[in-house]
């Protein structure tokens, strides 16, 4: 499907306990089926193996993973208010290593909006065919 108007949103939520909080202002915008991803930040990783960043663990300590969550709309009225409502739940990620959102526009995607289904031998329908076909 080309890309008329598609954009992804991206949260990068370094506060994994508050995920359904962030899910709960994307469903109140209209905006289903995102995907989460347990994700990890540069300096994380970077801090057990370069001495520069090994001095900065204390300061991250054992925090949990990240997540990332993403989601693809044609709507971009739905993420301005879904961003507007989590940068002030979120004081705009004013701490550092609080987390980011961004997004970006998505020119190609396929296996977007409902399925479609494809009459098989005894009325059975499977996944992958329009009516029309």
């Amino acid at each position: 499907m080309e890309g008329k108007n598609l954009q992804a949103l991206f949260i990068v939520l370094d506060e994994p306990d508050r995920l359904e909080e962030v899910l709960e202002i994307l469903l109140e915008c209209e905006l289903r089926g995102a995907t989460i991803i347990d994700s990890q930040g540069m300096a994380k990783v970077l801090s057990s193996r370069v001495p520069f960043f090994a001095g900065l663990s204390g300061l991250l300590g054992e925090r949990k993973q990240n997540k990332t969550i993403f989601t693809v709309s044609q709507y971009p009225e739905k993420f301005e208010r879904a961003m507007k409502k989590i940068a002030e739940k979120f004081h705009d990620f004013e701490e550092p290593c609080s987390g980011l959102m961004f997004t970006i526009p998505v020119l190609n995607a396929v296996g977007l909006g409902k399925r479609n289904f494809r009459e098989q031998p005894g009325g059975k329908k499977t996944p992958g065919m329009s009516d029309k076909e």
